[in-house]
């Protein structure tokens, strides 16, 4: 049997599907599609899960396969492995996807090692090359200055996709598809790893991910007062801030709010970007953004020139100005509403 069709894994948090699924499901819909093929999902977890399958098919899925057991509440790699493999020697894809998180991250090596097979790491496009059907997987590499397009060997191609880089499925009510219950023998579940205790990790003073408006700032901005004049604009704006890797490395913001490579990737309606440069390290983080406004005194700057309103001029001065004028706009708007 040939390798055919696109499948995904689908992470249980122990609470919900992890959000990294939905965005997985959209893309992979689209590579399932381009190449005339199903999309299946690789599903571990515990019995109460069980009740997420549809919603999965819901998302874009044709196959959900279902692999439920107590034992499978927390993640064990050597167990999870185990079970992927299982399934993917099994149904046999030409394409496999995981989420670039702490368990992606944790399995998707696992995996390759078992079955032998290559692992790009990171990916932030995809594309299919129509001749012989091969993903062309798309990542930052060499010091993060140029754009690599990598090719695997071997079947599954497999890589990893750094959250937030695509934009999650839509969901359609009533669409229908196969769950499948893959059988776990005993063999599968034996574990080497012992789950002594779960703690939930300190919650992120901001998640970027989320955001609907994002208003960035860069070096260009001059100085950390000038810098925390953004969360001002952010407030009025109803958005979050975001920043450059050398913004936090200086100490101006935490590195939760780090945009690209090293941080987050984001897709918001609105990104509003003062004093940056547009390093490649930063933009790979800009993925599937509706408006796209720069400020910048440099007018071919690489974000300048990707913007969809590039607005040349001194990002220290703009940005004081602008909150004022929208301070001046909602109080005019609060009085005509008394």
């Amino acid at each position: 049997m040939s390798h055919q069709g696109v499948c995904v894994f689908g992470e249980w948090t122990g609470e919900a599907i992890h959000q990294v699924t939905y965005e997985l499901l959209n893309e992979g819909r689209r590579l399932a599609d381009e190449l005339g093929v199903s999309l299946s999902v690789i599903f571990p977890g515990p019995p109460e899960a069980e009740s997420e399958a549809q919603g999965l098919i819901e998302f874009g899925a044709d196959r959900v396969f279902m692999a439920l057991d107590p034992r499978l509440a927390n993640f064990l790699d050597d167990v999870y492995s185990r079970i992927v493999a299982k399934v993917l020697e099994d149904s046999k894809p030409e394409i496999m996807l995981f989420g670039a998180t702490a368990v992606g991250q944790a399995l998707a090596p696992r995996v390759a090692g078992l079955l032998r097979l290559g692992l790009t790491a990171h990916c932030i496009a995809f594309e299919i090359r129509q001749d012989d059907r091969a993903l062309i997987q798309i990542r930052p590499s060499f010091g993060e200055n140029v754009m690599a397009r990598i090719i695997s060997l071997t079947k599954p191609q497999m890589a990893t996709v750094r959250p937030g880089v695509f934009r999650p499925a839509k969901r359609t009510a009533g669409r229908t598809g196969e769950v499948i219950h893959v059988e776990l023998n005993p063999e599968l579940l034996e574990s080497k790893i012992q789950v002594l205790e779960r703690q939930k990790a300190p919650k992120k003073t901001v998640d970027l991910t989320k955001a609907k408006v994002i208003v960035a700032g860069g070096r260009g901005l001059g100085n950390k007062k000038v810098f925390e004049r953004l969360f001002e604009l952010a407030e009025l704006l109803k958005g979050a801030v975001g920043a450059t890797r050398p913004v936090c490395h200086i100490g101006w913001v935490s590195e939760d709010h780090m945009i690209g490579v090293s941080g987050v990737s984001v897709s918001p309606k609105l990104y509003m970007g003062f004093g940056i440069s547009g390093a490649l390290h930063h933009v790979v983080g800009l993925q599937g953004i509706e408006t796209m406004v720069a400020i910048n005194i440099d007018p071919e700057a690489p974000l300048m020139q990707r913007a969809d309103i590039a607005v040349v001029g001194d990002a220290r001065e703009i940005l004081p100005r602008l909150i004022q004028r929208l301070k001046d706009l909602k109080g005019v708007e609060h009085e005509s509403r008394e």
